[in-house]
């Protein structure tokens, strides 16, 4: 009735249940598909973040370098053009004289046509040079224009532009500017990109005049932005006096881009990128000083959804990948659980009405990997063997209950022979009187009978280990007499240390049975113990017959192999095991021998941390 009513109450939580089970299911399917693809993904966008990183600084170091050497070309011709006028005194003075002449002379016009060809033939295979200006300050508004070959007068207002940006240079020695008009009426109106250069009277720091370089701001233009990678890639150039010259945009702050600029410029070198916020986008900035000393630099900006494009499509496509699987495992968790709850009624059905599901039993078919079925199985099959369970049962009771016994009897067998040991001794003393060697083999048997009571595996002190053996060794010397002697050396500082109990009597059994007995003469056998620096070395030495060599390897290897016993050295190979399982592979037996010369057997272990 009980069962009954169970049943009952497992029907009526069906459903809950079956929730339950799509839930884990749903989570151990999502789990073993999730996990692997979540490490995958992650490393792979991790991996491809980084690279991406790292190869967006690479290519923005290669365009600033790039775009360094277009304006290295354009620095070279204008130091040029100073190096020539420095180097040239009288070119100077023939041209500052022309300048100050009211009406030039034929050989002020000849010195002016043959400073022009030093000019001309740069002018003309410079694809970005469009024309070379010479100012000296003078009172008819002139300028040396060497691809027309004669000194020009200009407008007074373009005179004014000039002297203006020579006074606005400060200590500057070369300047740039971007214009859209020409420097003179006669020329084209083409945006240009104009180079000032200071120019010196010979060994003095006297400014006495200006020469003035017009390169295509078009053609620097579309070689910067050929240079670009993205089509949101910005480039800037700023001068010294931290202004900057080109491009001009309203796109962002003029005084954003100079404060990022200083801000870059005094990071290390090692951090060249960085991530800024303008104008609501993210953009990755970089930064190089030009290497030259007029304190030009360039400053590129790059988006950084540009830069991480393909990390971006990863983890979309990671994300999609990760909708599907879960949806994968809704799919197989749902008919996972409807194939378990098919086989849950099939047991609710056994334990309802066992008798008539006995009758059913079906072995489960063969490749089956459903484990509802052999759990079926199996629980028809426990209701079959229930009464002979119920037998075994009763059988393991029995055999407990004599195990109990034979346990308790065990434990009385040694009590028993001890005490009866004790009534041989004084019987032997009444028939002779006085101690005799039969009496003095049973009083050491009877003492070592009482040692060996207790559990071997306990600890005792050394000392005791040492009085055990020496009453052994008494029994042994009554058996062989005259047949060996023995020494004991104990260091005093070691025989309260812990050692277990029993350790020895083995080794020095088989230094008598496999050393002493087997030879003529008779033999010493030593037991020496001492301590050395944080362990305590056990030697036991006998002169006995020894032993060969292939042998002796023999017993070495068997030691280091413990499953490997000897019959004829089991009590080595059982001490060896004893020694290793309590005090680790630092303490295994070590063995030496000289065949028809002597044995040697030692081990240590180590010093106890409390005595």
């Amino acid at each position: 009735m009980k069962n009954k009513s169970i049943l009952e109450g497992l029907e009526r939580k069906y459903h809950s249940t079956t929730i339950r089970f799509f839930i884990r299911s749903l989570l151990v399917n999502s789990l073993l598909m999730l996990i692997p693809l979540l490490l995958i993904g992650l490393y792979s966008i991790f991996r491809t973040t980084n690279e991406s990183t790292s190869e967006a600084e690479k290519k923005a170091s290669v365009i600033l370098n790039q775009a360094d050497d277009i304006l290295e070309t354009f620095y070279t011709h204008v130091d040029n053009a100073y190096l020539f006028f420095a180097s040239n005194p009288r070119v100077t003075l023939q041209l500052k004289n022309a300048f100050d002449e009211k009406s030039l002379t034929l050989d002020s016009i000849k010195s002016v046509e043959n400073i022009s060809l030093n000019f001309q033939n740069l002018i003309y295979t410079d694809g970005y040079l469009r024309n070379i200006y010479v100012y000296y300050k003078n009172d008819y508004s002139r300028i040396f224009v060497p691809l027309s070959s004669k000194l020009i007068s200009f407008p007074p207002d373009k005179e004014k532009d000039v002297l203006n940006s020579y006074g606005h240079a400060g200590e500057e020695d070369v300047w740039m500017e971007f214009s859209d008009d020409p420097l003179l009426y006669t020329e084209y109106r083409t945006p240009s990109l104009l180079v000032y250069r200071k120019l010196y009277r010979r060994t003095t720091d006297i400014q006495n005049g200006l020469v003035i370089f017009s390169f295509s701001a078009d053609k620097l233009k579309s070689e910067l932005s050929g240079l670009l990678e993205f089509p949101d890639q910005k480039l800037f150039l700023m001068d010294a006096s931290s202004r900057l010259v080109w491009p001009s945009t309203e796109e962002f702050p003029e005084g954003a881009l100079l404060d990022l600029a200083a801000q870059m410029a005094s990071l290390p070198a090692t951090s060249p990128a960085d991530a800024v916020n303008l104008d609501y986008k993210s953009y990755t900035a970089t930064y190089l000083p030009s290497p030259r000393s007029y304190g030009f630099s360039y400053l590129l900006l790059t988006p950084r959804n540009e830069i991480y494009r393909t990390a971006i499509s990863l983890t979309s496509m990671y994300i999609f990948i990760t909708l599907a699987a879960i949806a994968v495992a809704c799919i197989i968790a749902f008919f996972k659980t409807r194939h378990d709850y098919k086989y849950l009624d099939k047991i609710i059905s056994v334990f309802s009405t066992p008798d008539t599901a006995v009758n059913q039993i079906r072995q489960p078919k063969k490749g089956s990997s459903s484990p509802f079925e052999y759990i079926l199985f199996n629980v028809i099959r426990l209701f079959i063997e229930q009464d002979y369970l119920k037998m075994q049962d009763s059988e393991k009771a029995a055999k407990l209950q004599l195990s109990k016994m034979q346990a308790l009897q065990h434990q009385i067998n040694p009590h028993f022979l001890h005490n009866t040991l004790n009534n041989i001794y004084w019987e032997s003393v009444k028939l002779t009187g006085s101690e005799n060697r039969c009496s003095q083999m049973i009083s050491y048997l009877s003492a070592i009978m009482r040692y060996s009571l207790s559990d071997p595996q306990d600890n005792v002190k050394i000392q005791e280990e040492i009085n055990y053996l020496k009453k052994y060794l008494e029994i042994m010397k009554l058996r062989y007499t005259d047949r060996f002697d023995v020494k004991f050396s104990l260091a005093p500082d070691c025989s309260i240390y812990p050692v277990k109990k029993m350790i020895l009597q083995p080794l020095v059994e088989n230094a008598i049975y496999h050393g002493i007995k087997e030879k003529k003469e008779k033999g010493l056998i030593s037991i020496s113990i001492h301590r050395k620096k944080d362990r305590i070395y056990f030697t036991i030495y006998d002169t006995g017959r020894g032993i060969p060599a292939d042998q002796l390897a023999s017993i070495r290897a068997g030691l280091k192999e413990t499953s490997r016993n000897s019959n004829q050295h089991i009590g080595l190979a059982n001490t060896n095991s004893r020694l290793v399982l309590s005090y680790g592979e630092g303490s295994v037996l070590h063995m030496n021998s000289r065949c028809g010369k002597f044995t040697v057997i030692w081990f240590s272990i180590p010093v106890p941390d409390e005595t």
